[in-house]
């Protein structure tokens, strides 16, 4: 039975749908690792701790034209004589409009707005220190993930290796040259080492979930990191990081607001000393009957009782209101320079403190570099020269299996120790960035 040029088409179509469906996956383009400044960049944007101090800078901000205004505009409207027999407001013989406002004191009204930016710049200044924090934690999260990668990695080559030097032992032991108690020895070491591997692996995936915490996503989402090392060697100008940090750490800025605020603090106990006003504007209506007399011109003693409408009325009414209460205003006075004289000692408590903590971050990486001079040209050369030796006597039977299990445990752990002082070093470095106040290695964002 020959097929029509319809079926033909229809059977093509059902076999392409049928291999697309079955044979083809899609193709997805390979994550590519974020780098460094990417994850600080991402974490300094979205981190909810980053967001909340932004948000109360911006609340601060907004009060601002609130506390500088004037009160509020008084309108009110008053019925008044309204008969005994009743409660109704529409039979009051009397209506009278008021508008009254308040005037407070301009100076006054200067030292509260002076109050008010200096509080909101402090915000801002927190909502900074909050940004060079986040940064500070990404950078070193960043690098304990490089770390627990590296010592995961160093830690499949040491195991390769002990498998290798149980192979040994076996070769060995069934010459003869070594007893079984070598071949029981390394096999124990390959199992431990298999146990080191999945505790690595946990402190991989911790590092990994405190990254993503950072940025502010789930703890569970997948993504890779480029392997970075930014930090130059720690060739810095104490001097200069000192006044660096005394001049721009977000911190000590803060501070400085709060010595500024404390002074308009002062300032504004200062003024209360001056008199406030209060003007009212009245317009009254009285639907009540006038009693009018008129004297007849041609008889003066002759006078004549009318009644009349009464007129509407305007009244102004202009208030000072002084504070005469001295005792008041010299204890307010007294509160606010006790107010600013502390501001000022926590101000210079903290350049104080500043200034240390630059010395000792400063110290730390100097002391963290020396490590990886060291590992780098001496501790892991001699270790790698060690292994090698102690493998080949083991090999001709000059050594034991203890002396070669030792030499591969140190040469482990001479590379995890490179790779940590590296990490610890960059650490130390993100450490004094956050003292200065700003990134001194990488370029980017800028918190």
């Amino acid at each position: 039975m020959s097929s029509t040029p319809k079926t033909g088409i229809l059977r093509a179509i059902i076999m392409c749908s049928i291999m697309l469906a079955t044979n083809l996956s899609p193709v997805l383009a390979e994550e590519q690792p974020m780098t460094l400044q990417e994850i600080v960049n991402h974490a300094m944007k979205n981190n909810p701790s980053v967001i909340e101090t932004e948000k109360k800078w911006e609340e601060k901000s907004s009060r601002i034209p609130a506390v500088t205004a004037q009160p509020n505009l008084k309108v009110g409207i008053m019925k008044d004589d309204i008969p005994t027999t009743s409660l109704n407001p529409g039979q009051g013989m009397m209506t009278e409009f008021s508008i009254s406002q308040e005037i407070m004191n301009p100076s006054k009204l200067k030292a509260m707005g002076k109050m008010a930016e200096n509080e909101a710049y402090m915000t801002k200044a927190a909502w900074s220190e909050k940004q060079v924090e986040i940064y500070t934690q990404a950078k070193q999260a960043y690098y304990d993930y490089l770390y627990s990668k590296q010592a995961l990695i160093i830690g499949k080559e040491s195991q390769q290796l002990m498998g290798q030097l149980a192979k040994l032992a076996q070769v060995n032991y069934s010459t003869g040259m070594v007893p079984l108690q070598d071949t029981l020895k390394a096999q124990t070491e390959f199992s431990q080492m298999t146990i080191d591997l999945l505790n690595m692996a946990s402190m991989e995936a911790v590092a990994k979930a405190r990254i993503n915490n950072l940025m502010g996503r789930s703890t569970e989402t997948s993504f890779e990191v480029k392997e970075e090392f930014t930090a130059p060697p720690p060739n810095f100008d104490m001097a200069g990081l000192i006044k660096t940090a005394n001049e721009g750490k977000p911190s000590v800025a803060g501070m400085q607001y709060q010595v500024d605020m404390a002074k308009s603090g002062v300032e504004l106990a200062k003024k209360q000393q001056l008199p406030d006003f209060e003007v009212n504007l009245g317009y009254k209506k009285n639907k009540e009957s006038m009693i009018e007399s008129q004297v007849d011109p041609m008889d003066p003693m002759k006078t004549t009782l009318m009644l009349g409408e009464r007129k509407s009325t305007w009244k102004i009414e202009v208030m000072a209101m002084f504070p005469i209460w001295q005792g008041k205003n010299k204890a307010e006075i007294k509160a606010a320079q006790a107010s600013l004289e502390a501001s000022q000692a926590a101000l210079q408590n903290m350049k104080n403190m500043t200034e240390l903590d630059v010395q000792m971050t400063l110290t730390d990486a100097q002391a963290t570099w020396r490590q990886i001079e060291l590992y780098k040209n001496t501790l892991i050369p001699q270790a790698e020269q060690t292994y090698q030796a102690a493998v080949v006597g083991y090999t001709h039977g000059k050594v034991d299996l203890m002396t070669v299990l030792e030499s591969v445990n140190t040469l482990r752990n001479a590379k995890l120790g490179l790779y940590k002082a590296k990490t610890d070093y960059e650490k130390a470095a993100a450490n004094l960035e956050k003292t200065i106040g700003k990134p001194l290695f990488t370029s980017g964002a800028q918190p």
